[in-house]
């Protein structure tokens, strides 16, 4: 494997005929070009995983390598061969909401553990009707696990029917947060958070890719999950997953969430509330609804 800081040997994606073509299996739907896609990705990063990154940084804790960008262009490469259509936002090539489609791309989600060698990261891929999901991908390219929605059909791993917890109790559930890249600003306000939803579960995680964070409310490994500041390419395929997998995502006063809100609560559904309740008690409102 090459060093990840070298010109010449930086990580580049398969060339694009090494992908099914569109007329080899046209019509292809969206599910499976995003699929396909996040796949792209996730062989771009099974690849160079545990070789020196050489990472630069975006802001203070905030870090972006070259395969970061590799990831990306194998995805936007495939979703731009079988949608020239479609609008696109993406993580390192940016972009703008858009009322029609839209598909909004997170090449490697978990790029702080990519950079340290824990195995944590992920591939997410959705695709948005203005704010209606109308598919969303997961990739995890380490595990080989593919989570998979598309409206009104279901979530699935490897092609299997997956469904939130039924857990009823706050207590006897397993919640994961994450923080924002700006976490040393407010650092006091979300301790406090933690502090009290610590004292009501049965555990409390933290592992860095809140795409996958949403896979497992979906996969019913979680219980739920909130973060403040993520990304649109953050949580827009978790979103759908965890709705389609029977569970629930608002923002911490109930309303529904979007991609472009920034601060999520997503859960099994029976403990929603009482979760967000939680959040909301203790978070300040310029936190909640800036």
């Amino acid at each position: 494997m090459g060093t990840m800081g070298a010109e010449d040997r930086r990580p580049r994606p398969a060339p694009a005929g090494t992908h099914a073509r569109a007329d080899s299996i046209d019509p292809m739907d969206d599910l499976h070009v995003a699929i396909e896609a996040a796949k792209a990705g996730g062989d771009v990063i099974r690849r160079f995983f545990g070789t020196p990154p050489d990472p630069h940084y975006k802001g203070k804790f905030y870090p972006v390598t070259a395969v970061d960008r590799a990831s990306e262009e194998a995805i936007l490469d495939h979703i731009r061969l079988h949608r020239p259509d479609d609008s696109i936002m993406a993580e390192e090539s940016g972009g703008t909401p858009s009322d029609g489609r839209q598909w909004i791309v997170d090449p490697l989600d978990g790029t702080v553990n990519f950079v340290h060698s824990i195995p944590q990261v992920s591939v997410s891929v959705a695709l948005y009707d203005g704010d209606q999901g109308l598919v969303g991908v997961v990739y995890d390219p380490l595990r080989d696990e593919m989570f998979s929605a598309s409206e009104g059909s279901g979530t699935r791993l490897n092609g299997h029917l997956i469904s939130v917890s039924p857990t009823a109790d706050l207590e006897h559930s397993v919640i994961a947060t994450g923080f924002p890249y700006d976490h040393d600003e407010h650092a006091d306000e979300l301790a406090v958070v933690l502090r009290e939803v610590l004292a009501k579960v049965n555990g409390l995680r933290r592992f860095g890719s809140a795409a996958l964070d949403l896979a497992w409310v979906a996969a019913g490994r979680y219980e739920g999950y909130w973060e403040l500041g993520i990304a649109p390419w953050d949580g827009a395929a978790g979103i759908i997953l965890v709705r389609e997998a029977g569970g629930m995502v608002t923002d911490p006063l109930g309303r529904p969430s979007t991609p472009f809100k920034g601060l999520i609560v997503s859960s099994n559904g029976s403990i929603h509330d009482e979760l967000r309740t939680i959040i909301e008690s203790w978070m300040p409102m310029r936190m909640i609804d800036p």
